[in-house]
């Protein structure tokens, strides 16, 4: 059979715009309808409207669930199951529903996770600018398994998206957990000039400048930060032995620490080990050598904006840090062993964090998977 045994398609409110919305609240719960569109899918909505409301004359056409809501153009192909209630939505997204005769054959969230796999022949093309073509999916051929296997289906589906859920508020409670600056009682204050020493990068590092200078291998290979990079991104690499105005680049060796000059200025991220440069738009900060024992830099890299802070011209993006401030902040620092202690916990939260995340992407395999699977037994 085809999809148009099975399915009826219809099509939005052509000018339901958020103007409308705006001048036709809900005048009660019983009259209250969710509005969805094609950019709306996700966790928005455009709002709620009442269920009287007309559009040049004539009332909104109104939903009621289960359905699949599907963006024609934009996004073309995007789904959304609404399991309960009513709805409508502007001319920018189709409705699917099951036809009454299929009804207790097909399971519409069922489908809505196995649709993809028919959507995508029925593309005009890939991008923003992709238009979703009724006709040529309603022609599609199509098969179901038996109601009892699509209920196993989207249990599975449920279990997986409950674990995701879980998982993301846990990993958002252990990145809040690890935002949090642990201090001790302060064993001496002293000025940061005093504790560190702290160096400007290479001015005229440019990225067409790393293009021109790569590494021949390896061990020329040296990684370039910036202000505007972080432990998660970087400029790319360079070799070590290129010359900037005939002279050879500033490279420095961790551990170490990084202080934006400007951009996010203050900002300060810790390099564990390995070689790397820097552009002028940051500093390198290192713990002097007669403090080696007493300051643990990765320690001072959790604390340290705390004072970088107060050393910015301004607070919007076009704020500069003034190393000449920094160097006269006076600094609380606590017991030696303390701090170890600190940076120990912090690498385990971070640890824990990084294997929960990879956790996700294993779910989210673990989804498509199911696709798959479903997509086979049809």
């Amino acid at each position: 059979m085809v999809m148009r045994e099975c399915f009826n398609i219809y099509g939005g409110n052509s000018g339901l715009t958020e103007s409308i919305i705006y001048w036709n609240p809900p005048k009660n719960k019983k009259r209250n309808i969710v509005v969805y569109s094609g950019a709306t899918l996700g966790t928005t909505l455009m709002g709620n409207i009442d269920s009287a409301t007309t559009i040049n004359g004539k009332p909104i056409k109104i939903f009621t669930a289960p359905a699949i809501v599907i963006v024609r153009k934009g996004l073309a192909g995007k789904t959304k199951y609404i399991a309960s209630g009513q709805f409508t939505i502007n001319d920018d997204a189709y409705v699917i529903k099951v036809k009454d005769k299929y009804m207790k054959e097909i399971d519409v969230e069922w489908f809505e996770k196995n649709i993809h796999c028919y959507i995508e022949a029925c593309i005009t093309s890939r991008g923003t600018n992709g238009t979703f073509s009724k006709e040529q999916f309603l022609d599609t051929n199509f098969t179901y398994p038996s109601m009892i296997e699509q209920k196993k289906i989207v249990d599975i589906y449920k279990s997986i998206d409950d674990l995701s859920c879980k998982v993301s508020a846990l990993c958002e409670r252990i990145k809040k957990l690890n935002e949090y600056v642990i201090e001790g009682a302060t064993v001496f204050q002293k000025e940061v000039g005093k504790l560190f020493d702290i160096k400007g990068g290479n001015s005229g590092l440019t990225e067409e400048f790393i293009y021109n200078n790569q590494p021949i291998d390896e061990e020329d290979a040296i990684v370039v930060y910036s202000s505007s990079t972080d432990d998660a991104t970087n400029m790319g690499v360079i070799s070590r032995n290129s010359k900037l105005k005939g002279e050879n680049i500033k490279c420095f060796k961790g551990p170490a620490a990084i202080i934006a000059r400007n951009g996010q200025a203050g900002k300060v991220m810790f390099i564990e080990k390995g070689m790397f440069t820097i552009n002028d738009h940051a500093y390198v900060l290192t713990v002097k050598p007669t403090y080696k024992k007493t300051i643990v830099l990765e320690w001072f890299v959790d604390v340290a904006e705390k004072y970088t802070k107060d050393c910015v011209t301004s607070k919007d993006a076009n704020g500069t840090f003034s190393k000449e401030v920094f160097l006269k902040e006076e600094i609380d620092v606590p017991e030696y062993l303390l701090q170890k202690k600190i940076v120990k916990k912090k690498k385990c939260l971070k640890l824990v964090y990084s294997k929960l995340n990879l956790l996700l992407k294993v779910i989210e395999g673990k989804e498509k998977a199911c696709v798959g699977t479903s997509a086979d037994i049809i």
